[in-house]
């Protein structure tokens, strides 16, 4: 992987295929660098999908919702006061056409509210203050479960998911990322997805990243009981602001060009020349980055480097796509290739860099290869301390916060002997909002 002070030189011409103006999904391609160094072996394109805020407030998909809650005996007190508050507050942004289940768990799951549509929040709510704590926690069943509700009123004109909540480990059931990630493949290929909240410092982070990640759904780090209502209500709000969904994004490298892969996303294989990446839906203002390494394997001044496009549907099901091509130049003057350094995607590759560190920095130190792990994190601490001067301000703040937070991080492995529980989930929670850009 190429360091990021080393970045290579490249250079583009885009040519739009089909204009984008007033498209919910806007599509973006632009290189590392604007004209690539003759000796320069490889560079990096950088894909973007934002979704637009155009739709009319009052036009989203309609939510088929199965809240899974856990009421397990350490929710006991505040934690359950607080996750019952929460689901009151996902309740209150349903719409009468929006349908709504809540599956409750211990060691045994209850269905206490069966799916129906969500006419009277008043009542479900008045259901919820009978929950009482006790028990372990049986979180695979309860997924299922959960899962299972939505099935009344599934439909792929819907957004179907489950709202996981769970503060424990997983002790009662099948209790494997394996299982789970199995899980939520299987769920996926029905269409729902499921979300995982995870509270407090006791849950298994491994468990509710796989889940989540296999359905193509969020995870939220809760450290505080307090935060709940706040981060069921963003998640209802991620749900209704769905601009499209069946996306499609297909990225073709021309022959003389080698793709070397998506950059810190090894799920994502090449077949050939040709990578396809499907989503489920993108979201109003939502961005989704992926970087393409690749190496250009011939001498030839200007070529094509790519084609890139993208197909969706809208919400009234009208079927678009867009398409850009990118072609790259090539000089032999050093210093005309280093002054065209595209500085935005510079950043993504920081970011994309700083969170495999991480990365492997837990893997290492949950070997028990503590020194190992510190001394990958101080590697990259004066790698970042080096590309922070040659980002634009925000996107160079942002890495300096990064390199703060790292120093904590190498600290607390050399005084503690490996990484809190807290820090863990901290690191888990970044990494995963980085590798899905849903910061």
């Amino acid at each position: 992987m190429k360091t990021l002070h080393t970045i290579p030189v490249l250079a583009a011409a885009l040519a739009v295929a089909s204009p984008l103006i007033a498209a919910p999904v806007q599509l973006e391609v632009r290189p590392d660098q604007k004209v690539l160094h003759v000796d320069d072996p490889a560079c990096i394109i950088r894909i973007e999908l934002k979704g637009d805020d155009i739709a009319p407030s009052d036009k989203r998909l309609p939510i088929n919702l199965a809240l899974v809650l856990d009421r397990s005996g350490s929710m006991r007190g505040a934690k359950l006061e607080r996750a019952i508050q929460a689901a009151g507050v996902a309740l209150d942004q349903l719409n009468p056409e929006d349908t709504v289940s809540v599956v409750i768990y211990d060691d045994q799951v209850e269905v206490l509210v069966p799916p129906q549509p969500a006419k009277h929040p008043d009542r479900i709510f008045d259901r919820l203050q009978s929950i009482q704590a006790g028990g372990s926690t049986a979180l695979y069943d309860g997924v299922k479960t959960g899962a299972r509700q939505l099935e009344e009123f599934l439909d792929e004109e819907k957004i179907n998911r489950v709202l996981l909540l769970s503060d424990g480990l997983a002790n009662v059931g099948p209790s494997s990322s394996r299982a789970l990630s199995s899980l939520g493949r299987e769920v996926s290929r029905r269409g729902i997805a499921v979300t995982t909240v995870g509270l407090g410092d006791d849950y298994n982070e491994d468990l509710m990243t796989a889940l989540a990640e296999a359905s193509q759904a969020n995870y939220y780090y809760v450290s505080d009981p307090e935060e709940l209502p706040k981060i069921f209500a963003e998640e209802l709000r991620t749900m209704k602001s769905v601009v499209a969904r069946r996306i499609e994004l297909i990225i073709e490298l021309p022959e003389g060009v080698r793709p070397r892969g998506v950059m810190g996303r090894p799920d994502l294989e090449f077949e050939g020349n040709r990578v396809k990446i499907d989503l489920a839906t993108l979201n109003a203002l939502e961005s989704r980055q992926f970087l393409i390494e690749c190496a250009p394997e011939t001498d030839a001044e200007k070529m094509e480097l790519a084609n890139v496009q993208v197909r969706y549907e809208t919400l009234e099901g009208e079927k678009r796509d867009a398409s850009k091509r990118l072609s790259v130049n090539r000089t032999s003057d050093k210093a005309a290739a280093e002054a065209s350094v595209d500085r935005e995607v510079l950043a993504s590759v920081a970011m994309t860099e700083n969170r495999l560190a991480k990365e492997e920095a837990v893997a290492l130190a949950d070997e028990g290869k503590v020194d190992e792990a510190g001394e990958v994190l101080k590697r990259q601490i004066r790698r970042n301390a080096v590309v922070a001067q040659q980002l634009p301000a925000a996107p160079g703040a942002q890495l300096e916060e990064e390199n703060a937070s790292l120093s904590e991080t190498e600290q607390e492995l050399k005084s503690n002997g490996g990484l809190g529980k807290s820090t863990r989930k901290r690191i888990q929670y970044e990494n995963y909002q980085d590798k899905f850009d849903k910061r």
